[in-house]
């Protein structure tokens, strides 16, 4: 039995070893999402006289100056909040966030000042949409649009929504997005809630709530590609794109809960980038994040990280689960996007240091439990000799390795495993290894991280630890 379960596994191995591919790093998508909705990430000065209008433009500037410094190349900045926006529009009325006043203008225009800031520095900026929230039933935004279309809206709770099943949303939206394409220099349209809303109860069947999504992400890419086919689409689905065979969802996933079809739209062109929200950690986030790297159909995937949890008042993460999250997107060509601008810059946990170092395309190597070696010299980039020490992981240590050998946990009085089994973070079986001293060989298996399993006599596995190889 045991020779048979060898081979299965040796079979799997076969199949699987060349999977992986890196993405260079100066092609690695590295963004943020810099959120303008009551100023929470920018502007915190309100623009109603020469010296604040001043005020705010350098306090973007100088958030774009510190996000240059960790080779931040992607701003995703948000351009329609609720029905309302921040440049001036023959559609919808300015946000108040600009001025502290709905409906008035800042004497500037943020979107242009915003877009040339980035240019200057290298940076994309690509104008995020917030689709289909009009914000408060009695709010600017919503009324506005009420008024013009009046049967358009749905009310769920205080808020009102534009109708996903009414054909004239597409209309509504894509206007707002090719008059942003038409008079802007922007490099990317992204799509924000571009799903149902939560709340609607979908009594459609789900294909068809899926066609509905996609028939508004056809109208808006039409519309945006035609004035200018350079504009790179994307759009921030919900971060588990469905259930896995060996992963569960718990019900919230973009294509069955709110009938987001988000790799169907990588692979049509309808959708050049995706920003999946994974705000989740272990088994919620690593099988679904190879999940879309293994679907993006040679398009951009950046997964967005929820660094707001770093943040005491938000959650209870630390930030080694951010860096192995940072070293599995790396590891399988994924970008990274950051929710949000505030909590990067703000420095929480120290992870506006870590990017330094992480993003530095010059500093490479790597520890053994995932996280990179901080050099004694942040300036010259040099890192002394020494042993390098495993980080363990939050629920499961790495297992200590130098390329040849791994050394394995002793088994004690109750374990009662005779093999090792290395998996892919997905479940998938790479290589066993006789699980008989305090080490066994792994120079065979290629570089990457895995999960390590015990088997016993009756086919039952334990998982061990964590398995970083590095040569």
């Amino acid at each position: 039995m045991k020779k048979i379960i060898t081979l299965l596994y040796l079979l799997a191995a076969i199949l699987t070893a060349n999977a992986q591919k890196n993405v260079p790093l100066n092609q690695e998508t590295r963004a943020v999402w810099l959120t303008t909705i009551g100023g929470i990430d920018w502007p915190k000065t309100y623009a109603t006289s020469p010296q604040t209008i001043e005020r705010q433009k350098r306090e973007l500037t100088d958030m774009l100056d510190r996000l240059q410094k960790v080779r931040i190349n992607t701003i995703l900045l948000q351009t329609r909040i609720r029905g309302t926006v921040i440049y001036p529009s023959r559609l919808e009325p300015w946000d108040p966030c600009m001025t502290g006043k709905p409906g008035k203008s800042p004497g500037y225009d943020p979107l242009r000042f915003a877009i040339d800031e980035c240019h200057k520095r290298g940076m994309e900026l690509h104008a995020w949409i917030v689709t289909l929230p009009a914000g408060k039933w009695n709010g600017p935004g919503c009324q506005n649009l009420r008024k013009k279309y009046p049967s358009l809206l749905r009310k769920i709770g205080a808020d009102g929504f534009l109708n996903p099943e009414n054909t004239q949303t597409a209309d509504v939206i894509a206007s707002v997005c090719e008059e942003v394409a038409r008079n802007y220099n922007v490099d990317g349209i992204h799509l924000d809630y571009i799903r149902y809303p939560d709340g609607w109860k979908i009594k459609v069947p789900r294909a068809t709530g899926r066609e509905n999504i996609t028939y508004i992400v056809r109208k808006i890419n039409r519309a945006v590609k035609s004035i200018n086919p350079k504009i790179k689409m994307s759009c921030s689905p919900v971060g588990k794109y469905d259930d896995l065979p060996r992963y569960r969802s718990n019900g919230w996933n973009a294509y069955t809960a709110v009938c987001q079809d988000a790799q169907g739209w990588l692979r049509s062109g309808l959708m050049d980038q995706l920003y999946p929200m994974m705000y989740f950690k272990g088994n919620q986030f690593y099988p679904f994040a190879i999940n879309w790297s293994e679907n993006r159909y040679g398009r951009e995937v950046a997964a967005g990280l929820g660094i707001y949890f770093l943040d005491p008042h938000e959650g209870n993460w630390r930030i080694d689960e951010v860096k192995r999250q940072l070293s599995i997107c790396r590891q399988y060509g994924l970008g990274q996007c950051f929710f949000r601008a505030k909590f990067l810059l703000d420095n929480v946990q120290g992870l506006y240091d870590y990017l330094r170092i992480w993003n530095n395309q010059d500093i490479l190597p790597v520890s053994l439990g995932g996280l990179p070696l901080i050099p004694d010299n942040p300036s010259t980039g040099r890192i002394s000799s020494g042993k390098i020490k495993v980080t363990p992981n939050a629920n499961l240590p790495f297992l200590q390795n130098d390329g040849r050998y791994v050394t394995l946990p002793p088994k004690g009085k109750t374990l009662d495993a005779d093999i090792i089994i290395v998996k892919s973070l997905t479940g998938m079986a790479v290589a066993t290894l006789p699980y008989r001293g305090s080490q066994a060989a792994i120079s065979q298996i290629p570089c990457g991280i895995y999960q390590i399993c015990s088997l016993n006599r009756k086919g039952i596995t334990h998982r061990l630890g964590y398995l970083e190889i590095r040569r």
